[in-house]
């Protein structure tokens, strides 16, 4: 089991089943690198979840922060 000094990246997306509820519970899960991260983001993307925010965990740097706008990029940048 990793534990969470070794991980990297994170991927915050719609933790309850009503994606266009006004106020929508959260969930964030974190990965040891961007592939892990970038698969986990295509799988709730393709399965329409288009509220995902991704990024890097302090400290690590350069800071990478993919709001919800550019995932389809991010995702196809793989």
């Amino acid at each position: 089991m990793r534990t969470t000094s070794n991980m990297t990246w994170y991927v915050s997306c719609v933790s309850s089943g009503d994606l266009s509820a006004e106020r929508a519970h959260r969930s964030t899960r974190t990965f040891a690198d961007e592939a892990e991260a970038r698969a986990f983001a295509r799988a709730r993307y393709e399965g329409g979840d288009k509220t995902l925010v991704a990024g890097t965990i302090n400290p690590v740097v350069p800071k990478r922060e993919i709001p919800s706008s550019a995932i389809p990029d991010w995702l196809d940048g793989a």
